[in-house]
């Protein structure tokens, strides 16, 4: 929860500075696709993997500390328990661990959204042979995923499991998710959130949402190495969501590295058991470094600096004709991704490239996502830009 007596700024430059020094040189406003790596976390994996080119210095301390570091970052993020916190390499992990584990009934939906990032859509459609047909919900005139329609369908029943992103990659639009999740609980149905576009940028509670399971990876705006991520599972579903694929590291009897071949059928009694083995420690020493810086900063105060960046741009392009606001606008469906489609998109999206701006282009629209490194400078920069390209 947040302290309304704690101001929501802090100094970006000096975050820059310290941990993307890089930053200095470049406007970097793609951190929907690639975050750049902090110093910190730069620092941890390189000496991790010094430690394993001296072989002799590795200690059992030094794979432990990762994971727990790791576990305890996580769960603080979402407002949870380190316990349901199951480690993995990227987004998919956590949504195959749900779509493959959790009880759907034959004959019932998976519903999604269309326009949903493909990640958090072809594992629901594999449940087709386990008699699971996938449903998806049509969108609102803007693109937008339509929560009347959407609340309307789980109250229909006949939905075993609702899928949805947080934040939609190709619009930066913020989904409430403390409504469906009610609605979820109410109708019976699993709530699965792909939250890889809003950890690190948007506040999420898992409690308060009522979400049963979350899945993200680390490289987007939780500035993690590749092949980083976590599976929030809520503990009560741990008896619930069987594992499909299993991890040795899982079981009880290997606890004990002396006696690994006596055999027992017998998970671990936390969110471990949804693991997968050797997990990459050095990389996830990196994720736990970044995952504390964002914390330190505060997320909230993270998305109030991205609101208020921002907000310049988005006045001055209400002005310029022809220019279609992708993203939804209303305070509680903003989010750092800010889409907008002016005439001659590509032609113009080509100028802020050439003009040094890293930002991509994603279904016919400019993406811009600052984060917690970006300054008012950079987004001047855009303006200027913008205003040359766009001239009446």
């Amino acid at each position: 929860m947040s302290d309304s007596s704690v101001p929501l700024t802090f100094d970006a430059i000096a975050v820059r500075d310290a941990e993307f020094p890089s930053l200095r040189e470049t406007v970097y406003l793609n951190a929907a696709a690639v975050a750049p790596l902090p110093n910190r976390s730069r620092v941890a994996v390189e000496a991790f993997n010094g430690r394993r080119s001296r072989i002799g210095e590795l200690d059992d301390s030094c794979f432990e500390e990762p994971l727990r570091r790791c576990r305890e970052a996580a769960a603080r993020l979402i407002g949870a328990d380190a316990g349901e916190i199951a480690l993995g390499g990227n987004t998919s992990y956590g949504i195959n661990l749900a779509a493959l584990g959790l009880p759907l009934e034959p004959g019932t939906s998976a519903l999604v959204s269309d326009r949903e990032f493909p990640a958090n859509v072809y594992p629901w459609m594999g449940l087709r042979d386990r008699g699971v047909e996938l449903e998806i919900a049509g969108v609102d005139a803007l693109g937008h995923p339509d929560e009347e329609r959407l609340l309307e369908r789980l109250e229909r029943g006949g939905v075993s499991v609702f899928a949805l992103s947080a934040v939609q990659f190709a619009s930066g639009y913020r989904a409430d998710l403390a409504r469906l999740g009610a609605a979820c609980r109410r109708t019976g149905t699993y709530f699965v959130v792909d939250a890889i576009q809003a950890l690190g940028q948007v506040p999420i509670d898992v409690g308060a949402m009522q979400i049963d399971v979350l899945a993200t990876g680390g490289h987007k705006w939780l500035c993690g190495p590749f092949g980083t991520g976590f599976a929030y599972v809520r503990r009560e579903l741990h008896e619930v969501l069987r594992p499909r694929a299993i991890g040795w590291t899982a079981m009880q009897a290997s606890a004990d590295f002396a006696h690994l071949t006596d055999y027992r059928w017998e998970f671990l009694d936390d969110a471990r058991r949804f693991e997968l083995g050797t997990l990459p420690f050095q990389d996830l020493m990196g994720f736990a470094c970044s995952m504390e810086l964002l914390l330190e900063v505060g997320v909230e105060r993270i998305s109030a600096h991205l609101a208020s960046l921002l907000e310049p741009l988005i006045a001055w392009l209400h002005h310029r004709p022809g220019v279609e606001m992708v993203s939804d606008l209303r305070p509680e469906h903003r989010s750092g991704i800010f889409c907008f489609r002016p005439p001659a998109a590509e032609v113009v999206f080509g100028a802020l490239r050439e003009g040094g701006v890293h930002c991509v282009l994603r279904e016919g629209a400019i993406r811009l996502s600052p984060h917690l490194y970006n300054t008012r400078e950079d987004i001047d920069l855009v303006m200027d830009i913008l205003s040359s390209e766009m001239a009446d």
